[in-house]
């Protein structure tokens, strides 16, 4: 019995010591949270190493309510409709055009994407600089 106590004392004590994000201001689904839109709920600065910056909302979250990983997703670098660059690469052959994404897509997804020239569907993973690597 007194393990048990022991272990609910120690989560409350970790529980307690790990600050929630909250948001500052109204930050409307698709935006990014940053240290300007979100604190902690002590109402200090947040750092850029936290795990929810950088990440985008899933739904509207009013200012003061908690900002958490459920609440928000990977932000998508490929919006629907944007024109991006589609590349493919085979050892020392790389072929760049353009395309227009038929859906959105975040760091390292799959994205459909029609190319403008010759008018294909091109399946492609998304890079970090937002152009699709095609498959």
């Amino acid at each position: 019995m007194i393990s048990l106590i022991a272990l609910g004392i120690g989560a409350c004590a970790v529980f307690a010591d790990a600050s929630s994000l909250v948001a500052a201001e109204v930050i409307r689904a698709g935006d990014r949270i940053s240290p300007a839109n979100a604190v902690t709920d002590a109402g200090t600065a947040i750092d850029q190493d936290d795990p929810l910056i950088g990440r985008e909302v899933r739904r509207t979250i009013y200012e003061g309510q908690p900002v958490t990983a459920d609440n928000t997703r990977p932000a998508m670098l490929v919006k629907r409709n944007q024109i991006v660059s589609i590349k493919y690469i085979k050892g020392g052959l790389e072929i760049t055009t353009t395309g227009r994404a038929m859906g959105e897509a975040g760091l390292n997804e799959s994205v459909s994407v029609l190319n403008q020239q010759s008018r294909q569907m091109v399946q492609g993973i998304v890079q970090p600089d937002g152009w699709v690597l095609a498959q």
